[in-house]
């Protein structure tokens, strides 16, 4: 499923017999089968995304952690392997984060895509003092930084957190996470078809909850019996949307890393869905088409799956096509689609 991508590769044949005495922390945004073959003497690998984590543990089973870490699940590591993010501020706090638990003198790698912003991380003042990273390899479209850890690293979650308000909720959010810094135009046509319908009742499952601002919303809208289900493979999405329903005080939530519905076994009146379609910096029907081709069978009778898009989403005309989709509401921009399971 992870494939070896090319800068894997040829990480690979580069450092073939560099790492086979040291302790290796894979982190960051891998996605790709790299920690199965690098050659060292201890792998650690640490991932924020669900799916990801589920299919490595078939492979290296308890050398794998989902979620932030902390220095009393590791030590004795030092050298990281990081994987550079297209997002500025989460890979910050993830690195941030990785180094707490790593000791002083640690060899830190640096990956990423050239576009991805990476080439900024001598800039950056978080570890000015404490790394200096120099550029030892380009290529594959990509580049790697190398450093050594000079002082401990001093890890603090709260300093990270992202709040803003919309309308009379408090949203609260990590780095990285979708609609992070504000909501999206996207979220706030389909949040309109919420707000406007007084028959949402039952139970509810949002796929790719980010923030938890529509489940939020959800609640605080319906005077009717619910119950709401929030799953996001994304482990600080999970960690953003429980503080953002327990400070606007919804209840009846159930909150969990779900790869779309590899979590789910049960039912709903209703799916809802603001979902990606990017896989790293390309765009991608994958995820949606498979929320679409499954939804049958998570909804009951009479159930609707609602979800909105960008209205200049290529391939999507013959997707709408296929399923027999609907149009609810639409704006310039974006439209909310609905399918009911009849």
């Amino acid at each position: 499923m992870f494939k070896l991508l090319p800068i894997s590769k040829y990480i690979l044949h580069k450092f073939k017999n560099k790492f086979v005495n040291r302790n290796v922390i894979f982190s960051g945004n891998i996605r790709d089968s790299i920690p199965i073959y690098l050659n060292t003497f201890i792998s650690f690998i640490n991932t924020h995304q669900y799916d990801y984590y589920i299919w490595l543990k078939k492979f290296l089973n308890n050398k794998v952690h989902y979620d932030l870490v902390e220095n009393i699940l590791i030590n004795n590591f030092n050298t990281l392997l990081f994987f550079w993010s297209k997002n500025k501020s989460e890979s910050i706090f993830l690195l941030e984060n990785i180094l707490s638990i790593l000791d002083i003198n640690s060899d830190i790698y640096v990956i990423g895509e050239n576009n991805s912003g990476i080439n900024q991380i001598k800039n950056i003042a978080n570890f000015n003092n404490d790394i200096h990273f120099n550029k030892i390899i380009s290529a594959r479209k990509c580049s790697i930084y190398y450093g050594i850890l000079r002082k401990k690293i001093i890890f603090n979650k709260n300093i990270y957190w992202i709040n803003y308000f919309y309308k009379n909720y408090t949203i609260n959010s990590l780095p990285g996470v979708f609609s992070s810094k504000k909501l999206d135009y996207g979220s706030k046509l389909l949040i309109s078809t919420i707000k406007n319908n007084n028959n949402i009742k039952g139970k509810i499952l949002e796929i790719g909850c980010g923030s938890g601002i529509i489940s939020t919303i959800i609640g605080s809208s319906t005077n009717k019996k619910y119950s709401l289900f929030l799953v996001d493979i994304n482990s600080n999405a999970i960690t953003s949307s429980k503080k953002t329903i327990f400070i606007n005080q919804i209840k009846n939530t159930y909150i969990f890393p779900s790869n779309i519905y590899s979590n789910i076994y049960e039912k709903f009146d209703l799916i809802v869905s603001n979902p990606p379609l990017h896989i790293g910096l390309n765009y991608s029907l994958d995820i949606l088409y498979k929320i679409i081709y499954n939804a049958k069978n998570y909804l009951n009778y009479g159930g609707e799956l609602r979800f909105v898009i960008n209205n200049f989403l290529p391939y999507f005309k013959s997707l709408k096509k296929k399923f027999k989709i609907n149009t609810l509401s639409k704006n310039k921009n974006y439209t909310v689609y609905s399918m009911k399971n009849i």
